[in-house]
C-alpha cells in the first residue's frame, strides 16, 4: 500500500498534469484609486504627459490572466522536479508543485481581479506563445525600448538588459518565442485602498506554495532585483497618494513633512510640492520612485550637502512585513526597522507602502550653464593635462560641497577614445541668488583651468525656483533624458585619497584606463553626505558615504543591436578589470548598492560596510526569519542560490 506521501505525491502530478490541459484565461485588471490620509493636505501627482506616451501604445498588450497551461509555454518545462514543504528550493512553472489554475484563479477573485500575469511588453514582436504579434507596436517598441516610462508603466518590465536575458525583447527574431525567462510569472497590483490586505494575501499564497517574492516599484533596477524567475512581485506602482503634513511633531522632527505611497515618482511629486512652497530630495533621473529602492538604499540627490541623503530625512515607513502584519516604523517606534529600510536596500525587509519624509522651503538656486573641458587634442600632453585638471577638480569639490554644494559631472571620449572630456549637468548653489555668487563659488574652479591653459565652457545662472533648476538639469519633465541600458558598476570615492597627491594621481589615471582603454563612462555626483547626520535618527546606509568627497557611477552603454556576447564581454571587463582597478585605488571606499556590480564579489563589505552588515542581518532575521524576501545582494542572500533551471535554492 503506498505511503500518504506517495499519495499525496501522485495527486500533485495529476493536479499538475490536468492544469497544463486548461484554457486560457482571460481577467482584466481593476485599477482602483486611492485615499489619502484624513489629516494632511492630498495633492495632485504630476499627470502622465501623451506627447510623450505618443511613443508607443499606453497598453501595447492587455494583461491577461494566463494559466498554468499558458505559463508552461513560457519556457522549458521542467518535469519531475519534486517540491515539498521540506524542499530547499522555490517552486517555478514546470514543477510538480506549481500551483494549478484552480489556485491562482482564486488568488485573483481574493484580489478582486488585481492578479496580472506576465505578458512581456515585447509579446508583440514574436509569433509564439502569445500569437499577438503587431509589427507596428514591435516598432514602437524597439524605439522606447531604451526610455524608462516604456517599462515603469508595464506591470512585469524591468530594465535590466543582463537579466532580461534577450528571452523576449524587440530586438530578437520574430520567429523566436517569447520566453519569460527572469520575468515574473503573476504581479499583484497594489491599489492605495486595499494594498494591505492585497500584500497580505499575496504573502501566504506565496508561502502555502513555496514561491518566490518579489517588488516592483518602477523596474529602474540595475542589478535585476525586482524580477526573478516564477515570482510573484508586488507592483506599487499605482500607490500614488501624496499628502502634505504641514506641523508634523515627533521628537525628532518638528515641521512640514510628505507622505507619499509608494509609487509616487519624482516627476509625481515636484510640480505640486513646488507649488505649495517646498522642495523635496528626488534622484536625478525624474522617473526614480522616492520610497523604492531609492530611498531604501540611501537616496543620493543635487541637495544632498545641503540636507543630507534621502534616506537620512524619512520620518516614518509604512511597511507590510513579511508575516503579513501592517508595521509603522519610524526612529522611536520599530527602531531596528526603521533602521534598516533607511539604507538597507529595497525588496528586503518587507513591502513598503508609504514613507513620510521632511520638506523643505523651495528656494531660489544658483547654478552653471555649460562648465565643461576638454582634453585640446589626443597628444600625450594635452592628454595628460586635462587628466591634471580632473584630479585638481575633485579635490577642489571637498571645500565647494563642504558648503553646502553640489556637483554632477561626467567624464567620457566619445566617440574617440583618445580625447577625453568632462561635462556638468548641475552645479547646485543652494545658497546663491546672485549670479555673482555664483562666480565667486566658482572662482577655484575657473581659475585652477585658466592657471592650467585648460580651456573651458561657464557661465553663471540663478533659477527662481528648484523645480527650474532640476528641470534645467535633468528635463525635459516629466521623465528626463536618461536611457535605461547599461551595463553598470559604481565607487564611492574617498576624500582622503581624493586630497592625497599620490592616491589622486593613481586615481585619475586608473580612470582614464576604464574611459580610454576600456570604454566605459563615469557619472559622478560630488556631494557631502556627512550633513545627513541628525542626532536621534541612524539610518542604516553604507558609512562610506560619510568619508566620500563623491560617488561616481560606471556605465557601459548596453546596444541591443550588438550580438549579445559583445555586451557581456563588456560586463566581463567590468567585474574583471575596470571595478577591482577603482576599488584597490580608493582604498576604504565602498559602492552605493542601488548603483553598483551585481557581480561584486566583496558586496556585503562594499555595499553595506561589515559591522553595518552585520546588524542589517540581524534586523533581516528578526523581520523575516524565513527568507520571504530574496534579492540579488540583498541583506541575507548569501544564504540562497540560483540554480541551473533559475529556481531560488537555500545553499546545503
Amino acid at each position: 500500500m503506498p505511503s500518504s506521501s506517495t499519495v499525496s505525491n501522485g495527486h500533485n502530478r495529476v493536479r499538475a498534469c490536468l492544469a497544463r490541459l486548461t484554457l486560457i484565461l482571460f481577467l482584466i485588471i481593476l485599477l482602483l484609486a486611492g485615499g489619502l490620509s484624513a489629516n494632511s493636505t492630498a495633492i495632485e501627482a504630476f499627470p502622465e504627459q501623451p506627447i510623450l506616451i505618443q511613443q508607443r501604445p499606453v497598453k501595447m498588450v492587455t494583461p491577461y490572466l494566463f494559466t498554468t497551461t499558458a505559463l508552461s509555454l513560457l519556457g522549458p518545462l521542467v518535469t519531475g522536479h519534486l517540491v515539498d514543504g521540506s524542499s530547499n528550493c522555490k517552486n517555478i512553472p514546470g514543477d510538480s508543485l506549481w500551483p494549478g489554475d484552480f489556485e491562482w484563479s482564486a488568488l485573483n477573485k481574493t484580489l478582486g481581479g488585481r492578479l496580472v500575469a506576465s505578458v512581456p511588453l515585447a509579446a508583440v514582436c514574436h509569433h509564439e506563445p502569445f500569437n499577438i504579434y503587431d509589427e507596428e507596436r514591435c516598432n514602437a517598441a524597439k524605439e522606447a525600448w531604451d526610455r524608462p516610462e516604456t517599462h515603469f508603466v508595464e506591470p512585469v518590465e524591468f530594465n535590466a538588459p543582463i537579466f532580461q536575458n534577450a528571452t523576449c525583447d524587440p530586438f530578437t527574431s520574430v520567429d523566436e518565442k517569447c520566453e519569460l525567462g527572469n520575468y515574473v510569472s503573476y504581479a499583484v497590483n497594489l491599489t492605495t485602498d486595499t494594498a494591505v490586505g492585497d500584500v497580505k494575501a499575496g504573502l501566504d499564497f506565496a508561502t502555502k506554495h513555496n514561491i518566490r517574492v518579489v517588488i516592483k516599484n518602477t523596474g529602474h533596477d540595475y542589478l535585476g532585483k525586482s524580477t526573478g524567475k516564477g515570482a510573484l512581485s508586488f507592483w506599487t506602482h499605482n500607490l500614488k497618494n501624496i499628502s502634505i503634513v504641514e506641523n508634523y511633531a515627533s521628537d525628532n522632527y518638528n515641521g512640514a513633512a510628505v507622505k507619499v505611497g509608494a509609487g509616487v515618482q519624482g516627476f509625481d511629486a515636484l510640480v505640486p510640492l513646488k507649488d505649495a512652497g517646498y522642495l523635496v530630495l528626488p534622484g536625478s533621473c525624474p522617473t526614480v520612485g522616492f520610497a523604492g529602492g531609492y530611498t531604501q538604499g540611501g537616496g543620493h540627490s543635487i541637495m544632498a550637502s545641503k540636507y543630507g541623503l534621502s534616506a537620512d530625512n524619512v520620518l516614518e515607513w509604512e511597511v507590510v512585513t513579511a508575516n503579513g502584519t501592517l508595521v509603522i516604523a519610524t526612529p522611536k517606534d520599530n527602531q531596528d526597522l526603521y533602521f534598516a529600510l533607511s539604507g538597507g536596500g529595497g525588496g528586503t525587509f518587507g513591502v513598503v507602502l508609504s514613507m513620510t519624509t521632511r520638506l523643505f522651503p523651495d528656494r531660489k538656486i544658483g547654478g552653471a550653464n555649460n562648465f565643461t573641458f576638454a582634453a585640446a587634442s589626443n597628444k600625450d600632453e594635452d592628454v595628460n593635462a586635462f587628466w591634471d585638471a580632473v584630479g585638481s577638480l575633485q579635490n577642489l569639490s571637498i571645500p565647494f560641497t563642504d558648503a553646502g554644494n553640489s556637483l554632477l559631472y561626467l567624464i567620457y571620449a566619445w566617440p574617440d577614445k583618445n580625447v577625453p572630456a568632462l561635462t556638468t549637468y548641475s552645479v547646485t548653489i543652494p545658497d546663491c541668488d546672485t549670479t555673482d555668487c555664483v562666480d565667486t563659488v566658482m572662482k577655484p574652479f575657473t581659475d585652477d583651468l585658466t592657471a592650467r591653459g585648460v580651456k573651458y565652457g561657464y557661465s553663471s545662472k540663478v533659477s527662481e525656483s528648484f523645480l527650474e533648476h532640476y528641470n534645467a538639469s535633468f528635463g525635459p519633465m516629466p521623465y528626463g533624458w536618461y536611457p535605461v541600458s547599461q551595463v553598470t558598476g559604481g565607487r564611492l570615492l574617498p576624500r582622503a585619497v581624493v586630497s592625497d597627491e599620490t592616491m589622486g594621481k593613481n586615481l585619475t589615471a586608473t580612470m582614464r584606463m576604464a574611459i580610454q582603454q576600456e570604454g566605459f563612462t563615469l557619472g559622478c555626483v560630488a556631494l557631502n553626505a556627512k550633513v545627513g547626520l541628525r542626532d536621534g535618527v541612524v539610518s542604516s546606509v553604507n558609512p562610506a558615504w560619510r568619508d566620500a568627497m563623491a560617488f561616481c557611477l560606471i556605465v557601459g552603454k548596453w546596444d541591443y543591436l550588438v550580438d549579445r556576447e559583445e555586451m557581456m564581454k563588456m560586463q566581463k571587463s567590468l567585474t574583471e578589470v575596470v571595478q577591482p582597478a577603482i576599488d584597490a585605488a580608493t582604498p576604504g571606499g565602498g559602492c552605493y548598492l542601488n548603483e553598483a556590480n551585481f557581480e561584486h564579489p566583496d558586496w556585503q563589505a562594499q555595499f553595506y560596510g561589515l559591522e553595518n552588515y552585520k546588524n542589517l542581518r540581524n534586523v533581516k532575521d528578526k523581520w523575516d526569519s524565513t527568507g520571504v524576501f530574496y534579492a540579488t545582494t540583498a541583506v541575507g542572500s548569501e544564504d540562497c542560490e540560483i540554480d541551473g533551471d533559475g529556481r531560488v535554492c537555500k545553499k546545503q
